[in-house]
């Protein structure tokens, strides 16, 4: 039967035989502990042992963790299997979401990194009907909508991989089976295993939760087919969502035109903007509970841990609902901001402008600080600062100030570098690391917005004092980090 199981998740099915699902390679998450014994020894039986790789994840978190190790290890050789392990980082001293969601993220990112070294397109484990409703119940305590509440799936693409198509499936063959068939199986083949201590532990959530699930199901199977059958109807549920959610995301997807809209900056083309780019307007149109629901889809294709309802809540309020023109806040190592209508996603924001000295001696291209400038010949009726003017004083590279008066044409007004961020459309957050060089305290170029017709520039094209002095415009030449935020 168990053997079976694997198979029929591959997609092969029993009858195909070890040689119709034997060309794919699938690596096996192995503890040591019963589960996963019963995992290996059934893959053996359903696939050729040279395409299986047992994977070992050492969490550092018990004495015994260096011999469950090599007895992984042996029990692999014992199966003809390759083997492979990960440490994970020492635990922090405050890790987020506490021990267990720290040791599953790190499990999950040490398999995928296992799965790619070793070529594998499935990753195996062992996780049984007993874990599928100890994930439910936890989830209820948490406060988790229809997604947490559907718990796992028997197939999915693996978390914390480097492929965000789901390139490598997570399977789960065991997953509709009671433990007591696991237990039957092991003790039926002779398996060997060990016992994790911290799965008595108290202090822990899920060992919490299963002593009460014992406590409430016990040996009632009739209740025991209940719960999964209302978590399969929860699955149903939460896959009609994610389709609606789908649709609704993709039409508040935002799509910007090209950055060529400041004289400053060299153009690429027409681009839309990146995929995470949203609507705050398209969203707010939704209703209420599909508005969450995409919002809930966008936080997963970004990586990021689901929220609870009330989390999710805060989120929608503070990006959708609030009345001010722009938000930040932080959701598992990421910014979520707004400004006006756009909502976008980042790691880490622009790193602010340093300001340092330079010298122009007549280089097109110069990088300073990690910033890149052109300096090109001005073209006809294009602002250009003389040459002369440019080699003769030193040079500041600095961040704009509110202050800041600039002309961006001769004979123009003059406008505060805030006002021309503003019109620009450019967030808050992304303007300290906008680059603007100074002369003699006077501003003589500000990006994005292009070359100042301070004194001593002109058109290209306009006879002045120095007119045969060639005409130099400044271009910024910003990174594709930056880029996204003009």
């Amino acid at each position: 039967m168990l053997p079976g199981l694997i198979l029929t998740a591959l997609g092969a099915g029993e009858s195909c035989g070890s040689e119709g699902a034997g060309h794919v390679v699938v690596v096996l998450a192995c503890s040591g502990g019963l589960d996963s014994q019963v995992l290996l020894h059934a893959a053996t039986a359903a696939l050729p042992p040279a395409r299986l790789v047992v994977a070992h994840v050492h969490h550092g978190l018990q004495p015994e963790a260096d011999a469950w190790l090599e007895f992984c290890r042996r029990s692999a050789a014992a199966a003809g299997t390759a083997f492979m392990a990960r440490r994970l980082p020492p635990l922090p001293a405050r890790p987020p979401g506490g021990i267990e969601a720290w040791a599953r993220a790190g499990r999950y990112r040490a398999l995928a990194e296992m799965a790619q070294a070793a070529g594998a397109a499935v990753v195996m484990t062992a996780h049984h009907a007993g874990d599928q409703l100890e994930t439910h119940h936890l989830q209820r305590l948490r406060g988790a909508g229809v997604h947490g509440l559907a718990a796992m799936r028997q197939r999915g693409p693996l978390p914390g991989g480097p492929h965000p198509d789901g390139a490598v499936l997570l399977l789960r063959p065991f997953l509709a089976v009671p433990r007591s068939l696991l237990v039957d199986y092991a003790r039926a083949h002779r398996l060997e295993w060990v016992e994790d201590p911290s799965n008595q532990d108290p202090r822990f959530a899920r060992n919490r939760v299963r002593r009460q699930l014992a406590e409430s199901i016990g040996g009632d199977p009739e209740r025991f087919e209940r719960e999964l059958a209302r978590i399969g109807a929860l699955q149903a549920l939460a896959d009609a969502a994610r389709r609606q959610a789908q649709q609704d995301l993709e039409a508040c997807r935002l799509h910007l035109a090209a950055r060529d809209r400041h004289a400053g900056v060299a153009a690429t083309g027409d681009a839309p903007a990146a995929p995470g780019t949203l609507s705050r307007a398209a969203l707010a149109r939704l209703p209420a509970e599909r508005a969450a629901e995409a919002l809930r889809l966008w936080l997963a294709m970004l990586g990021c841990r689901m929220p609870s309802r009330a989390r999710l809540a805060e989120i929608r309020r503070q990006l959708v609902d609030a009345g001010s023109s722009q938000a930040r806040l932080r959701h598992d190592g990421r910014w979520l901001l707004r400004y006006r209508d756009r909502i976008d996603a980042a790691e880490e924001l622009p790193a602010g402008i340093r300001p340092v000295w330079f010298r122009w001696a007549g280089e097109s291209l110069l990088d300073v600080a990690g910033e890149r400038f052109l300096f090109r010949p001005a073209a006809e009726g294009e602002a250009g600062l003389p040459a002369t003017r440019l080699s003769g004083a030193p040079l500041l590279l600095d961040q704009g100030r509110g202050g800041d008066r600039i002309r961006r044409a001769a004979g123009s007004h003059r406008r505060t570098w805030k006002n021309l961020c503003q019109e620009g459309g450019i967030a808050p957050w992304a303007r300290p690391a906008l680059p603007v060089l100074r002369q003699d305290e006077s501003v003589v170029y500000a990006a994005p917005f292009g070359t100042a017709a301070a004194i001593g520039s002109v058109p290209a094209a306009l006879p002045g004092p120095g007119a045969d002095d060639e005409r130099i415009a400044i271009e910024w030449l910003p990174d594709p980090a930056m880029a996204k935020w003009l």
